[in-house]
């Protein structure tokens, strides 16, 4: 099981924003809230990856197929509704 992955995001403040909306709908709380970063993990005390975000050092374009970095996450939700949800919401 993975125990946490680090992402790297341009503009801190507007990824707080972005995933502290988004996260919740697909089942994860902030736990670390932090000038230099923030933090998730899985409600209610379940098992899972907790996911921490940090300001990106470099300012080079990000590109999931040319540079080296994340190149996507997958979450598990119940229901196909819930999938729709977080797409109109993301």
């Amino acid at each position: 099981m993975l125990g946490h992955l680090g992402i790297n995001v341009p503009d801190l403040v507007v990824a707080r924003r972005y995933y502290g909306d988004l996260l919740p709908l697909v089942g994860f709380e902030l736990f670390v809230d932090d000038d230099d970063q923030f933090a998730f993990m899985p409600t209610d005390n379940k098992r899972g990856t907790f996911l921490f975000f940090y300001p990106t050092r470099s300012r080079e374009p990000y590109s999931r197929l040319d540079t080296t970095g994340l190149q996507h996450l997958a979450f598990m939700v119940p229901t196909r509704q819930r999938v729709r949800d977080v797409h109109e919401a993301a």
